[in-house]
């Protein structure tokens, strides 16, 4: 175990909060029969992160038994802390994905979100099966980046903050790709393929889209469209904050004080943009291909 992720490509915070945003109270309704829990059941998250899915399905659901793994011990580490400060009762561990330290036969659900693209398929969907009960669900939840909507508003325009993150990154090199971040990535056809390959049957295929970033929509409240600004905010610095933690010297102290500075300062105007009434119309919105099957 490592906390190669929560260092070096998303932080626990951003991951937590990214995903509040995408899956939240209003619209459970959404998300939770497409996963596939109901009440009582024995569930397993892979690749938990901070435990986002897991402490929400407790709260709406008290009765399910939750576990969460994954092999970042960062993640765990502030999923287990996360747990505490809600007062929910979720179990978090550390582990590798393709060889659990579960024994047979001992989930009614698995699922995952955004986990598949980067764990050898077969190893991934095969272990999945080893734990789940018979008639268990399995439940793998991809981004489809391709379908979502992003707003122009998002990307930077003041030169000399290009010019910084192009150095910085320029030093810090392609780590995702060298990592092998992302390399198990399939299409939305090869989903159910490799879940029939892997034995399960009743397969479904279902998109769901959420509406996960829209300040200025009339439906959202003041606090959660400061939380959406500066969770975007929190992303960029945190984008800024790994490269230099993979190349600490590609950029001078003055230039990473500077980096920093006009980087909030973007986002400290679109904060007084929201509260002056200013409507941006900037939105963005996350489309999510879930493939199910039973064993």
């Amino acid at each position: 175990m490592n906390n190669n992720w929560s260092q070096y490509i998303q932080t626990t915070e951003e991951l937590y909060q990214s995903r509040s945003l995408r899956f939240h109270d209003g619209n459970k309704d959404l998300w939770l029969p497409a996963i596939g829990v109901t009440a009582n059941m024995n569930v397993l998250e892979i690749g938990c992160a901070g435990g986002l899915f897991c402490h929400r399905i407790k709260t709406y659901l008290p009765n399910v038994t939750i576990t969460g793994l994954d092999f970042d011990i960062g993640h765990i580490a502030w999923a287990k802390e996360k747990s505490e400060e809600l007062n929910l009762d979720c179990v978090f561990i550390n582990g590798d994905a393709t060889a659990m330290p579960f024994t047979d036969n001992s989930f009614d659900l698995c699922y995952s979100y955004t986990v598949a693209e980067h764990i050898p398929t077969e190893l991934f969907l095969n272990e999945q099966r080893r734990v789940l009960k018979k008639n268990g669900r399995i439940s793998v939840m991809s981004v489809r980046s391709r379908l979502g909507v992003k707003d122009e508003n998002w990307f930077i325009r003041d030169a000399e903050e290009i010019r910084l993150f192009e150095k910085v990154w320029e030093k810090a090199g392609d780590y995702d790709k060298e990592k092998g971040i992302g390399s198990y990535e399939m299409t939305e056809h090869d989903y159910p393929k490799a879940l029939e390959k892997a034995g399960f049957r009743n397969v479904n295929v279902e998109f769901i889209t959420v509406v996960d970033y829209a300040p200025d929509n009339a439906d959202v409240s003041d606090k959660t469209a400061l939380l959406q600004i500066n969770t975007h905010r929190l992303h960029v610095i945190a984008s800024a904050e790994k490269a230099l933690r993979i190349a600490p010297d590609s950029l001078t102290d003055d230039e990473k004080q500077m980096l920093l500075k006009l980087i909030n300062e973007r986002f400290d105007k679109r904060v007084e943009q929201y509260k002056n009434g200013e409507k941006l119309w900037d939105f963005s919105t996350s489309t999510v291909l879930i493939a199910s099957g039973i064993k």
